[in-house]
């Protein structure tokens, strides 16, 4: 039989950097197993936009240090990823002033740098944007956002390259427990016994945690993305990230001449209730028609010029969401040795360098920061939702746009 000192159950960006990680730690034998290609999942359908303009302190630090660990990357590894530091741009209504000023204190206490803003300044960072002297502008110059794909095949070659054995093609299709804790888990090849086993599989994992006598508070629930086309003959493009709370969408630019566009989910859902439950094994990957228009009359309202723009092409895929919309990072009080980080809420790509650290120091020596107390499973019953919305409305904002 085989064994490892711990067992990664998903190849994306969690498994991976958590992987690195715990080899950093000092931690031997360290596989991840993943059923199909790394970031095969909700990885590879990441926006990949990292910035930390969020109206938490602990939230923010740990973006920012999402930020630098991506921006240092080959002085510390000697693999290149190729960054997009084009800041972020977050618009929102004047009667929310007190709201974004509180968010910005908040966020450059973790920090982030970050200010207000006038219409004219926006204009001239995103032109062809709509822009109104009533709205408020706030402009986070040290946001990135990366090409997700290229970015998880170099943390798997990195991996490698420092020992970590990543095995894929492999579902896992239990996790082996006794009285003593977990034992390992189970594959249709083969199984691997280890006393720690991290699941990582986003909206996958829940049900195989339910499957070990484990319930956490994670809804799977599909979301919708559109690339679009500016106008062929327009002398804009989108060359900033921003974020429109007016009509509730995210955007960054793909290529010189289409953009990536996305909702804010936390602002269209204000309870669990709300959110529409999808098998991520069986959904539907494009785009609805109906969504689709009307993410293309409010595109055109933060851009203009979009009115004649076009879709180019669309897909959806489904988020891991909890009801504050932060992941679950834990180890199961029923389970010794069996942790899980999960419920990422659209975010996961963006928080993945903190989350594989943090993961990674608390299985390797057992100490769980403030931090992590902050994100365990108990929040919830003992009614302490993190709160760290830029915005007022809805749910904390899942940030798809962090993703």
């Amino acid at each position: 039989m085989k064994s490892a000192d711990v067992i990664i159950v998903g190849g994306g960006v969690t498994g991976l950097t958590t992987a690195i990680h715990l080899r950093e730690q000092g931690v031997r034998d360290v596989r991840i197993v993943e059923r199909h290609f790394v970031g095969a999942g909700q990885s590879g359908r990441a926006a990949g936009i990292v910035r930390s303009l969020v109206g938490n302190s602990a939230v923010a630090s740990m973006l920012q240090y999402s930020i630098k660990f991506l921006s240092t990357f080959r002085d510390r590894y000697g693999a290149k990823i190729t960054l997009n530091p084009i800041g972020y741009l977050l618009v929102n209504d004047a009667d929310a002033t007190k709201q974004l000023s509180n968010v910005i204190a908040a966020a450059t206490k973790g920090g982030c740098v970050a200010t207000m803003i006038s219409p004219r300044d926006a204009s001239e960072l995103q032109p062809g944007l709509r822009s109104i002297d009533d709205d408020i502008y706030a402009f986070e110059p040290g946001a990135i956002y990366v090409d997700p794909m290229p970015v998880v095949q170099v943390l798997a070659n990195v991996a490698r390259k420092i020992g970590v054995e990543i095995i894929e093609g492999t579902e896992v299709e239990e996790i082996r427990t006794d009285s003593r804790g977990v034992q390992g888990v189970t594959t249709r090849e083969e199984t691997i016994a280890s006393r720690k086993v991290l699941v990582g599989t986003a909206s996958w994992g829940a049900a195989m945690l339910a499957e070990a006598g484990i319930e956490v508070p994670v809804y799977p629930h599909r979301v919708e993305m559109g690339f679009y086309s500016a106008p062929l003959e327009s002398p804009f493009r989108l060359v900033r990230i921003i974020s429109d709370a007016r009509t509730t969408l995210y955007m960054r630019p793909e290529g010189p001449d289409l953009m990536f566009v996305g909702w804010r989910e936390g602002d269209r859902i204000s309870c669990t209730s709300d959110l529409h439950p999808e098998d991520p094994d069986n959904y539907q990957q494009t785009s609805r028609y109906s969504s689709l228009m009307q993410m293309s009359e409010s595109l055109a309202k933060t851009l203009p010029f979009m009115q004649d723009g076009f879709v180019h092409r669309t897909y959806a895929c489904v988020y891991d969401y909890t009801p504050d919309a932060m992941p679950i990072l834990d180890e199961a009080r029923e389970v010794e040795g069996l942790y899980f980080a999960l419920g990422f809420s659209g975010g996961g790509f963006s928080l993945s360098p903190w989350v594989g650290r943090a993961m990674a120091e608390f299985m390797a020596t057992g100490k769980r920061t403030s931090e992590l107390e902050l994100l365990s499973v108990s929040r919830f019953s003992e009614n302490k939702p993190v709160s760290w919305s830029n915005v007022s409305s809805g749910t904390p904002p899942v940030s798809s746009e962090r993703k």
